[in-house]
């Protein structure tokens, strides 16, 4: 279900010659999820208890989450940034990279979209389509956990939907 068509160079990130792909977390990244977990530690810890519990599949998806708000700064980077000063290209491919490691981590389609819109904002439009469709599919099959359901909460689902509808089909409305 990996959407591209080339074979990019994303931080991170290896294809295999026998189709295989792994990941590791950018030391970036490491820091962006050791410190989503710390805030939690420190916020829960009205004692000196010890740790934190997290189901495992709570924990995949909370590292995604942090990998996605990781790829949202990089993006929002290349925004706010002077142009002469940042590396769009790099900072749209670390942004990728996060978003296909927080995908494969906690599948969530909605996941999928943000990968097509890094597609197009790298000017890949053929894996952005690819990205799209993938993500309507995948979201018309989708039945969320209460887990993914807490994911979710401050994502407009229904709102990716017609976006990605629009960009696969532009007659759609």
């Amino acid at each position: 279900m990996w959407p591209f068509n080339k074979k990019p160079k994303l931080p991170g990130i290896e294809l295999h010659a026998d189709g295989q792909i792994s990941f590791t977390l950018t030391d970036e990244e490491e820091a962006e999820v050791n410190n989503f977990f710390r805030m939690l530690k420190d916020s829960s810890q009205g004692s000196e208890q010890g740790t934190l519990y997290i189901h495992p599949d709570a924990h995949k998806a909370m590292t995604a989450w942090a990998l996605i708000g990781y790829a949202q700064r990089q993006v929002s980077l290349v925004e706010s940034a002077d142009k002469r000063g940042i590396d769009k290209d790099l900072c749209f491919r670390k942004a990728l990279a996060a978003a296909s490691k927080a995908y494969s981590l906690h599948s969530l389609p909605i996941y999928m979209f943000d990968m097509g819109c890094l597609f197009e904002m790298l000017g890949d439009t053929a894996s952005a389509q690819g990205a799209f469709t993938s993500f309507l599919e995948s979201q018309g099959k989708f039945k969320a956990s209460d887990v993914d359901n807490i994911t979710l909460r401050q994502r407009d689902v229904e709102a990716a939907v017609l976006e990605a509808r629009k960009k696969v089909d532009p007659t759609h409305r």
